[in-house]
């Protein structure tokens, strides 16, 4: 977790508001070493009692299951270097009072031509005591990823416990959590694959295992006997008997994997990963702007395509049509983005509008949602853009499009090419052409009708309804 997060993060917070909601009891356990973990906390209104960070646990002890830890709000860093000005230890009190310490080495490039600074050795400390509690060491493995082994945990409840990799040290702390919070846990798995691997095959006894598709699960289906899984899922989907419940956020997405998974139609669970409030939100008005007023907001990330978004918002312009697009979201394109619009000599009427947490405000001021992503797993920006009663135009992809937006009915669904940057373009001045061809105040009434079963509280009841049924 970070100051900026994704779609996954977003999905777990709004998993946490519907457990409030169901009166479920929850924690967040975060197994990765997350220097900022507590101003991250304080960005999205996170609580020390909704948060286990396996780190932190192991540095601070058992009080920290049940009292979490209350940050100072101060941090220190020291850095040595060497007569070669080469970085050789590094020092982090982070504002939970946790003190990092990195060895630093340096090694060889993967080319053989330069040398390179990394970490080799890592110390956790209570800043507080000065007690040293966890100390690993980190290597390169044959796909220069950075892992961990040799993990060393000292005064772990009285002992002094080795670990030869992080899967067996995750296997302990989700052991010694179980026990903590009385058994018979309900883990909830969000890609992580060591996480997997270290239930899988030691499950506490009477837990049961959940996990979470965020994204289209195939990567390629060329070959319908044997699918080309996504990465983030391979692992799951090629040991699915080791798992209870795997949820999905869309029924179109279930019914594709029960195509390669017939006899588990039990096992898959349709249950949205983002809804609309309860309360009847603001939203536009039934007459359509002139000029016409676009937005669209997501992370600015190269598989956003938002470049197309802008080039086709150009050219409907070029054409003779008024017309708007502001942009809300961050992310490294933001460069590239703005050079195009430059390219395009669109500044006056396409705009970068930055981050905002302001969107269900922010939607009524515009006529229609624009997207030019090639596959969303369910579509959160879609879902709120058609709770403020705007029409959605984008791409009929797989599966948060295909399942929300009704082509013709609450916005427009139009075909594309991954290879066909031109071509998808063209697509996306069709839908705003027939945006403006089409009867507004007939889009604008379906468009929050078509997403009643997406309340906040009927998702909630569907959470706990499959906690209770496990």
């Amino acid at each position: 977790m970070g100051i900026g997060n994704s779609g996954v993060e977003h999905a777990q917070f709004y998993r946490a508001n519907r457990f409030d909601q169901a009166q479920l009891p929850y924690r967040f356990v975060f197994t990765e070493l997350i220097p900022e973990l507590h101003e991250a906390m304080a960005k999205w209104q996170l609580t020390t009692q909704q948060v286990i960070n396996m780190w932190e646990y192991f540095v601070f002890g058992d009080d920290y299951l049940t009292t979490g830890k209350t940050p100072t709000g101060t941090t220190r860093k020291l850095t040595v270097i060497d007569s070669t000005n080469t970085h050789r230890k590094r020092e982090l009190v982070t504002s939970s009072g946790m003190r990092i310490v990195d060895h630093l080495v340096k090694y060889p490039a993967a080319d053989r031509k330069m040398l390179l600074v990394g970490t080799a050795r890592v110390e956790l400390l209570d800043d507080t005591t000065g007690e040293r509690r966890v100390m690993y060491d980190v290597y390169q493995d044959e796909h220069q990823n950075h892992r961990i082994r040799n993990i060393h945990l000292f005064n772990e409840q009285g002992a002094h416990r080795f670990f030869r990799n992080e899967v067996l040290l995750q296997r302990y702390f989700l052991n010694v959590l179980d026990q903590a919070f009385g058994g018979h846990s309900n883990f909830i798995i969000d890609r992580d694959e060591n996480t997997e691997a270290a239930l899988f095959n030691h499950q506490p006894t009477g837990s049961h295992l959940i996990e979470m598709i965020h994204a289209d699960h195939l990567s390629d289906r060329n070959d319908p006997k044997h699918p080309l899984w996504n990465n983030y899922y391979e692992y799951l989907l090629t040991h699915l008997n080791r798992v209870d419940r795997v949820v999905v956020a869309t029924e179109l997405q279930r019914q594709d994997l029960l195509v390669d998974f017939p006899d588990d139609t039990e096992k898959f669970v349709t249950i949205p990963v983002g809804g609309i409030r309860d309360e009847v939100a603001e939203h536009a008005t039934a007459t359509l702007g002139k000029p016409l007023k676009l937005v669209s907001m997501s992370r600015l990330a190269a598989e956003k395509h938002l470049d197309l978004a802008i080039k086709a918002v150009a050219q409907v312009h070029d054409a003779g049509t008024p017309v708007e697009l502001d942009i809300y979201g961050q992310g490294g394109e933001l460069n590239k983005l703005t050079q195009v619009i430059k390219d395009c000599h669109a500044s006056e009427y396409i705009r970068m509008m930055g981050h905002t947490n302001e969107s269900a405000k922010i939607y009524p001021r515009y006529d229609a949602f624009i997207s030019a992503s090639y596959s969303e797993g369910f579509g959160l920006t879609y879902i709120e853009a058609l709770n403020a009663m705007l029409p959605v135009i984008t791409f009929a992809a797989r599966f948060g499009a295909l399942e929300l937006i009704q082509d013709g009915k609450n916005g427009f669904l139009q075909p594309f090419k991954r290879d066909d940057n031109d071509g998808n373009v063209a697509q996306l001045v069709t839908g705003i052409n027939r945006l403006l061809a089409a009867d507004y105040s007939a889009l604008h009434a379906e468009t929050r009708a078509s997403i009643q079963n997406y309340r906040d509280h009927v998702i909630a009841d569907q959470w706990k309804e499959l906690m209770h049924a496990l």
